[in-house]
């Protein structure tokens, strides 16, 4: 990791070291931090949330932040609008890993299901267990990892 040391995250927890990353990825959107930094932030996130290695997370972030200068997420002035921008680079690691795995390019085993589990963190974190707007409405469990995951712009279905 980067800017944290497995001591640190060992002291405060799974949950309460995502939730911290989140707000510090927030927070450096909002202050303009520079595209390093915040690289760095999100791969210390992705470590630390999918349980995998620093080479796996820098190779995750490169493809999902470096390379897509599209999500402009550094212009976005609304809060929400910027979590929800978030939460889409969450969500889209998840095409990252099922690439890796139908390649067998890299270590996958487990991470699908790690994925599942810090985007349901992450949404229930930043939306609440029930906000429709979120822009991951569903939950996929291990047992889905491998299948489709569900669309994750699309309103939540009354229940």
């Amino acid at each position: 990791m980067y800017d944290h040391d497995p001591e640190d995250v060992a002291a405060l927890g799974w949950e309460e070291f995502i939730a911290r990353q989140w707000e510090s990825i927030f927070v450096g959107y909002r202050t303009r931090t520079g595209l390093r930094k915040m690289g760095r932030r999100w791969s210390d996130l992705l470590e630390v949330g999918l349980g995998c290695s620093q080479d796996l997370a820098d190779q995750l972030v490169r493809s999902e932040i470096i390379d897509r200068a599209d999500r402009d997420l550094e212009g976005t002035a609304d809060a929400h609008a910027l979590v929800t921008g978030m939460a889409r680079v969450l969500i889209d690691v998840r095409a990252d890993l099922m690439e890796m795995a139908a390649e067998r390019a890299g270590p996958v085993d487990g991470l699908l299901e790690a994925h599942a589990r810090l985007v349901g963190f992450v949404r229930a974190y930043a939306f609440g267990p029930e906000d429709e707007e979120s822009p991951h409405t569903g939950t996929y469990g291990a047992g889905d990892a491998g299948g489709a995951a569900p669309e994750p712009w699309a309103p939540a279905a009354p229940s």
